[in-house]
């Protein structure tokens, strides 16, 4: 299953875009040329295998000739990009994405926010940033960014906005704390790039392999903690391990037997480790997913051969949870666990990037579709996409929680299986 947080490597002969206007990049009429070959791109890709062959009712072909049209009349690439997006985000799909090429200007804005129920709220700020500067604290409560009302059902495009398509120079936006709004305009960190990688060249090559190695150096860690005599905390930050990294992690579930699985952050992964790890919780042979492409339909079920694991156990997760995270708290929910938390996002389908280049001769730029592939459903039938998984207990930390660094809610969890744990100290223990 796709995941979000999967870098994309600088590949060869890369001509990244700039922030700067058209004037210091290619004419309109070749960027409009190049938008109407990655449209016919775009097209061929979703015809050819999008899991589903009637676009869930949408006239895929009436779609494409309208954004034509608009990418004839558009007067920026920005404004050309957004059209491409908006054919991908009309399937209304998670995992269905236009991802543009890559811009000359690396933008960093230095904070973030996540979706705590029904508030969108400060939770990390770097601590050089601009952002702590103009005083923006972690908690505070986002109203809008960029000239946009967030709300759970758009916030997740409103990134994809920011981060990809549009990426702002000057970011203005308004929070809110304790009943008093401030309206702050924050410049992010911009870093220049170099223009063109070329894998031909060995200094080139040793740049790409660099930057994918910082990448996955960024990647957060699996953890395992004691939270008492026989109760452990363990959490998996995403589904990307090699398997015997999770036969490695087992061994220590095994010698337990109260276990608070956090999954918040998890935005997915392999469906094979979900499979493997699933197969730490259940018999052989026991169904966790279905699998449905265009072709046929397909039940994956666990292999482990070894005693499942019979001890109690709670599941933690956030908004922020997804895919195969999101898949595995449901599994684990139906066979007894209690899952705390927020909801889910929702996103529940498998995808591949496609990798493409356009324009002509040696002046071409890469860019890439992500396109669903295959439905995922439990194997009750039913499906998390669009819903998320409710949580047994909802458990939310509040404003304070976040600026402190308190984590209540594995506090809560633990305490489901009799463990005290101050706030502070699980704030410290969940930290990555």
């Amino acid at each position: 299953m796709g995941s979000p947080w999967t870098a994309r490597a600088l590949v060869a002969s890369c001509l990244a875009l700039s922030l700067a206007a058209p004037a210091a990049a290619q004419s309109i009429a070749v960027d409009r040329q190049r938008g109407e070959q990655m449209l016919d791109q775009i097209r061929e890709d979703l015809v050819e295998h999008y899991y589903d062959p009637t676009f869930h009712g949408i006239d895929l072909d009436g779609l494409i000739d309208r954004a034509r049209q608009r990418i004839n009349a558009a007067q920026s690439l920005g404004e050309i990009f957004g059209l491409l997006a908006g054919v991908c985000l009309d399937l209304h799909d998670s995992h269905t994405l236009f991802m543009p090429p890559e811009r000359v200007q690396d933008v960093r804005y230095g904070w973030s926010w996540r979706y705590v129920g029904d508030r969108a709220l400060v939770d990390w700020i770097a601590d050089d940033s601009e952002a702590r500067r103009q005083g923006l604290r972690a908690g505070d409560t986002v109203l809008e960014v960029a000239g946009f009302t967030l709300t759970r059902g758009n916030e997740r495009t409103i990134s994809y906005l920011l981060s990809e398509l549009r990426p702002q120079p000057q970011l203005r936006l308004t929070v809110e704390r304790n009943g008093v709004n401030r309206t702050l305009t924050v410049a992010p960190r911009i870093r220049t790039r170099r223009p063109r990688l070329d894998l031909d060249n060995q200094l080139d090559r040793y740049v790409a392999e660099m930057q994918e190695a910082t990448a996955n150096a960024g990647r957060p860690k699996p953890k395992q903690e004691r939270l008492a005599d026989g109760a452990l905390y363990w959490r998996l930050p995403d589904f990307f391990d090699a398997p015997g990294a999770i036969r490695k992690q087992a061994k220590t579930l095994r010698r337990s037997h109260r276990l608070v699985l956090d999954l918040r952050g998890n935005p997915g992964g392999s469906v094979g480790v979900l499979v493997q790890v699933a197969g730490l919780f259940a018999a052989k042979g026991t169904p966790v997913v279905s699998i449905r492409t265009r072709a046929d339909r397909e039940k994956m079920a666990t292999a482990d051969a070894a005693a499942p694991y019979a001890g109690t156990v709670v599941v933690l997760v956030d908004s922020r949870s997804g895919s195969s995270a999101e898949v595995l708290a449901r599994f684990l929910q139906q066979r007894g666990a209690r899952v705390v938390g927020d909801v889910t996002r929702g996103a529940v389908t498998g995808a591949r990037v496609f990798n493409h280049a356009a324009g002509e001769g040696d002046i071409r730029v890469l860019y890439a579709v992500m396109v669903t592939v295959l439905d995922v459903l439990m194997p009750d039938g039913s499906r998390l996409e669009g819903a998320g998984v409710q949580p047994d207990i909802l458990s939310l930390p509040t404003p304070d929680d976040l600026e402190r660094g308190a984590d209540p809610v594995l506090a809560t969890a633990a305490a489901l299986l009799d463990v005290t744990i101050d706030p502070l100290r699980a704030g410290r223990l969940s930290r990555p």
